[in-house]
């Protein structure tokens, strides 16, 4: 399946492919242009995304799991506030 250290980018890069399915595109999705995503609502997010697909609990874990993958807050432009990672894009699960 995949290495231990590499779980984290997996997972969110498959609930970020599930969102539209699943119905939780409301709470986190890819942002346009497919390069960053946002978690729009972090309370409901925590409440009913997180536990599917990680082991933590607070939105404090899950930043801090982005920041340890190097992902970098989107200051400015049309996704501002998303996170975004050179090697974590829509369609390239292969990155």
């Amino acid at each position: 399946m995949f290495h231990k250290e590499f779980q984290f980018p997996w997972k969110l890069y498959e609930m970020l492919e599930r969102a539209d399915d699943d119905d939780f595109a409301s709470l986190v999705s890819w942002m346009p242009g497919d390069s960053s995503f946002k978690v729009h609502d972090s309370d409901n997010f925590v409440e009913e995304v997180m536990p599917r697909f990680f082991k933590q609990t607070k939105y404090k874990s899950f930043q801090r799991q982005l920041n340890l993958y190097g992902f970098i807050r989107v200051d400015s432009g049309p996704n501002k506030g998303g996170d975004r990672h050179p090697n974590f894009q829509r369609w390239r699960k292969d990155l």
